[in-house]
């Protein structure tokens, strides 16, 4: 079982976000649910919370959003699949999830976005592999797909950090 989604991973009640320029860390209030290894989007003046492991090791369907005016959390409907680790962009109106891993510890090929007008999610056709640790950047109308490399993601002037560790060195010729 990977340490990610062991019992005792030590899931997390809350998020916490820094403007880049000051590295001063406000803390939220704590989420309905308690997870580790989830995916934060920061979109249109709210913060998206998606999947996760639980405390037992089990991947999440839960999602959650914080209006960061407000500072209110509101439980979203549950992702059509259950997913830790996963991959999530914002694209126009809508909000993408992808990849990510599930209860068998295997990578996942599923694609599904959130249509907050409607309150739902929709499946998509799913990645040509499945993928798990990626990070996914908008640019313009595509997508792209990265390999994570290091601990600091930066959203226009915020910053977030994952627990995801850094890349294995190769070993041997290239």
């Amino acid at each position: 079982m990977l340490p990610a989604c062991r019992p005792g991973a030590m899931p997390i009640p809350e998020m916490a976000l820094s403007p880049v320029k000051s590295l001063y860390w406000e803390v939220f209030p704590s989420m309905a649910a308690q997870r580790v290894y989830c995916t934060p989007v920061l979109w249109a003046g709210r913060l998206y919370v998606l999947g996760g492991c639980s405390e037992n090791g089990l991947p999440l369907d839960s999602a959650e959003v914080l209006d960061l005016e407000s500072q209110r959390w509101c439980e979203l409907p549950p992702l059509p699949t259950a997913r830790a680790g996963a991959s999530a962009v914002a694209v126009g109106d809508q909000l993408m999830v992808m990849g990510g891993m599930d209860a068998q510890q295997s990578p996942l090929a599923s694609v599904e976005v959130y249509h907050p007008d409607e309150g739902k999610w929709e499946r998509k056709t799913g990645l040509g592999q499945p993928s798990m640790g990626i990070t996914t950047l908008e640019k313009g109308d595509s997508l792209s797909s990265l390999r994570p490399r290091g601990r600091v993601f930066i959203h226009r002037d915020s910053l977030l950090l994952s627990r995801i560790p850094p890349a294995e060195p190769r070993s041997g010729p290239d």
